[in-house]
């Protein structure tokens, strides 16, 4: 244990004084490395960090970025939102409602929250303000809606999660569906309260014609999830080479067919984005390895789990003590580094106690997946922030609800594996 609360110390400390988290778990390896494992060439380093990036399975997150951002700078997310815009728009709280439902099958795009935030911020965080909602309101909806990002498939976070546990991406892409539907029902229940309580506006019922005219038009945006979803389970594709499909239909159809070719300059610009956030997201995969392989040879995760079972052996009171667990590295720690860190450690505990591995991942990266919205260190607040001009706590106080709302979905799905487990085992069995 003395070798755990080295690390522990070790990295938050780093973090704390700014360095970037890759870095933060790189030098912690080599420091512990150096402190209590001196017979080990720090040659073995670069070796894992190769290995841990040396997989098939990550070419998918790059593929997904792109297809993203190639739908942020093409008329297709516009038409997204006009399409959900024209038969939620009438209803009281219509743009909030918008809001959460383009971000559930924008998440079947990009995979990403931070790319959620931005995208849908960028747009809906003014035209709800020009509505009558509140900037405060228009931002926490915004924040709050962009965790389902990471829930349903495709999600970076699930392929790196199915990098940390040995299981398969197409299984975990399909158990959760379920979990994100409902994150974004009880958002969509905290919306309707809020639209209710607060006056917010409804906007023109549009006519049925209309309706199939935008319709019509939206077709385009919705055909990227129609081909991961149908290409995987018509096993036509590979996670892998639907995601490269992706961005090809995303190419031909945003540029091509709706003939909107964006400046070389705003193409370059969102090559170099994806460069940069593929570069910070392969470093931390890799130097997370190694902290991974550190906690392998110094037998962390052995004691740990000893010393949980030393201290109560009930089922409900343990998988309750991972949930707050995980809610409070969420806190303080991005879902991506957790998950590759902490897998290795609650994975043999959750076995003990019965918990199958698909249930147990869907539960972790939801859990961690809340500690985006969550200060001090929720990347998607402070994006909101940015989009919005406001303070953090300028908005946190509409955000509350929303999290209470995502934290009992957590509960649920932790409870009741039926939930996670349902689709795949339909599919898959």
């Amino acid at each position: 244990m003395t070798t755990a609360l080295f690390i522990l110390v070790g990295f938050l400390g780093l973090m704390i004084l700014g360095m970037p988290i890759g870095y933060s778990m790189l030098v912690t390896a080599i420091l512990t490395l150096k402190t209590f494992h001196e017979a080990i060439p720090l040659s073995i380093v670069p070796q894992r960090i190769f290995a841990g990036v040396n997989n098939f399975i990550l070419l998918c997150i790059p593929f997904f970025m792109l297809a993203g951002e190639m739908m942020a700078i093409t008329p297709l997310f516009e038409k997204l939102i006009k399409l959900f815009r024209a038969f939620l728009g009438h209803v009281r709280g219509g743009l909030s409602h918008v809001n959460i439902v383009v971000s559930m099958f924008f998440a079947g795009i990009t995979g990403a929250a931070t790319a959620d935030t931005s995208a849908v911020g960028g747009l809906l965080i003014p035209a709800m303000e020009k509505d009558g909602y509140t900037r405060s309101y228009a931002t926490a909806v915004t924040v709050s809606s962009s965790t389902i990002g990471v829930i349903i498939p495709p999600s970076n976070l699930m392929i790196v999660a199915a990098l940390a546990t040995s299981s398969s991406v197409a299984v975990l892409f399909m158990a959760g569906i379920v979990p994100g539907i409902l994150s974004g029902l009880g958002q969509l229940v905290v919306s309707l309260i809020y639209a209710k309580r607060k006056g917010f506006p409804a906007a023109h019922r549009m006519s049925w014609k209309d309706r199939v005219q935008v319709f019509w038009a939206g077709i385009p945006a919705i055909g990227i999830p129609v081909i991961i979803f149908g290409g995987i389970l018509g096993g036509v594709f590979t996670p892998t080479e639907a995601a490269a499909m992706t961005v090809f239909y995303a190419v031909i159809v945003g540029i091509f067919l709706l003939r909107s070719f964006p400046s070389w300059s705003l193409l370059y610009k969102t090559l170099l984005t994806v460069v940069q956030r593929l570069g910070a997201v392969m470093l931390a995969v890799g130097a997370a390895m190694v902290l991974g392989w550190i906690f392998a040879i110094a037998q962390i995760p052995m004691a740990v789990g000893n010393w949980i079972t030393s201290v109560t052996t009930n089922p409900i009171l343990i998988t309750l003590g991972m949930l707050a667990t995980f809610l409070i590295i969420g806190t303080f720690l991005d879902p991506l580094p957790a998950i590759l860190i902490f897998t290795p450690i609650f994975l043999p505990i959750a076995t003990q106690i019965g918990m199958g591995k698909v249930h147990f991942t869907i539960t972790m990266v939801f859990g961690f997946v809340i500690g985006l919205i969550t200060p001090p260190v929720g990347s998607c607040l402070y994006v909101g922030a940015a989009i919005s001009g406001l303070r953090v706590e300028q908005f946190l106080r509409d955000l509350i609800p929303f999290i209470i709302a995502i934290s009992l979905v957590l509960v649920l799905i932790a409870f009741f594996p039926p939930v996670v487990e349902f689709v795949p085992n339909l599919l898959f069995e």
